[in-house]
């Protein structure tokens, strides 16, 4: 086992977190974490409209992302990044479960915003502005990173 693992297990073992480690404290965080990613593709669409104000939200938005995202992970103790060595057995078939259904979410999203672009062009509608398309390429790879640990937070078993 590597330290740099040991250190990062107990990092997110820490007993301070212990009160957001229940299954309505994990949900409350994994709703707040997804209501920023809806405030943050809402902020990059009003970047085109009114830009400054737009990047003062977003600089807020991504101290509250960072905040939330830290406390989601401990409380679900990293189970869905840790390396094998520091996990159970249980903590492994939990971790499989999380992976599986998170490649279901994340493809039926992608298939979603695919077809949201086809449908675009097809319809031959007006260039989305540069905020649209920001928001298309960031969040995307935002939601890809947390949607792991938001599936975690919505286990009863982790």
């Amino acid at each position: 086992m590597t330290t740099s693992a040991t250190r990062r297990a107990r990092t997110l073992d820490d007993p301070r977190f212990e009160r957001y480690r229940n299954p309505r404290s994990r949900r409350r965080l994994a709703s707040a974490l997804i209501a920023l990613h809806v405030v943050e593709g809402a902020l990059f669409v009003a970047m085109d409209h009114v830009l400054w104000p737009s990047v003062v939200a977003l600089a807020a938005v991504l101290v509250a992302f960072v905040t939330c995202f830290g406390l989601l992970k401990a409380s679900t103790r990293g189970i869905e990044e840790l390396p094998e060595e520091v996990l159970d057995e249980r903590q492994w078939e939990v971790r499989g479960r999380v992976f599986a259904a998170s490649y279901r979410i994340g493809t039926a999203l992608l298939t979603a915003g695919l077809a949201t672009v086809g449908l675009w062009a097809m319809l031959d509608l007006p260039d989305p502005g540069r905020g649209v398309v920001t928001a298309a390429v960031v969040l995307p790879f935002q939601v890809a990173l947390a949607l792991p640990t938001l599936v975690a937070a919505f286990r009863d078993d982790v």
